[in-house]
């Protein structure tokens, strides 16, 4: 199970959107890989995006061991995507994992996800801007971390606050977690250039996603109608963009097993 995360210290980035659609694009459109998504973000937007039954385990279960990872997962409507939902109880057992001094606390996850990994191809992780238990039991399990930007300042400070973290886990916890690349989402030309150019001397940059008012629209709709893109406007602006970076994903990923080098 090949496990790919999402993640800027800087909320209103667009992640759980980003998140979603890889989803679906990996599983619909690249060999319906069996994809297992794990929401780590308190409010839940994604879990509430697919329809969690409220009646489930979440993800808080299986950090209190009161639930085992197969009993958490979930069936979506979409035949190849399964969901380890979560909930505003994450913000409690964050407390309480953190007051427990027993064990360790970033392996959690990991290790609850080890009897059901062969069961998927890939396992896509939507982030919360925090640095809490949830987050670093996900990035303990991640093999490919793409960072998601606006094209403005606040978002690249997230980007830089996140690297100093990452840093911090390499030194601390022996650690080799890398950024795979940087997406750029909601750009304009206006803006992408300067962007790309800033942040290409440090990361891979991966083919932006475009913004402006129609791009809104259809992302509006994305939410309110819980439809992706490919699913309400697949010829859209928006929905060839993500086909490009997604193609992108799936090369880099391909060639991480193959041992090519892809620029």
């Amino acid at each position: 199970m090949r496990t790919i995360s999402f993640i800027n210290w800087k909320g209103g980035v667009g992640k759980t959107t980003i998140s979603i659609h890889t989803a679906y694009a990996l599983a619909e459109y690249w060999d319906q890989n069996r994809v297992l998504f794990i929401d780590t973000d308190k409010q839940g937007n994604a879990s509430s995006w697919f329809h969690a039954d409220p009646n489930k385990p979440t993800l808080t279960d299986i950090f209190r061991h009161e639930a085992t990872a197969r009993e958490a997962i979930q069936k979506t409507r979409y035949p190849h995507i399964d969901l380890i939902a979560a909930d505003a109880s994450l913000l409690d057992v964050n407390i309480e994992i953190l007051k427990d001094p027993k064990g360790r606390q970033d392996n959690i996850l990991k290790k609850a996800l080890e009897p059901v990994a062969n069961d998927y191809d890939i396992c896509i992780i939507d982030n919360p801007p925090d640095s809490n238990i949830p987050v670093l039991n996900g990035l303990a399990m991640v093999d490919d971390l793409i960072a998601v930007v606006l094209p403005n300042k606040f978002s690249i400070q997230g980007i830089r606050q996140l690297q100093h973290e990452i840093e911090n886990y390499n030194a601390q916890l022996g650690w080799h977690l890398n950024v795979l690349g940087v997406l750029i989402n909601q750009c304009t030309a206006i803006w992408e250039a300067h962007i790309y150019e800033e942040l290409s001397k440090d990361y891979r940059m991966l083919p932006s996603i475009r913004g402006g008012k129609s791009t809104q629209r259809w992302l509006d709709h994305v939410i309110n109608d819980e439809k992706t893109i490919f699913e309400l406007s697949p010829h859209s602006g928006y929905a060839r963009d993500f086909k490009r970076f997604v193609f992108k994903l799936a090369e880099l990923i391909q060639a991480s097993y193959t041992g090519v080098t892809v620029l």
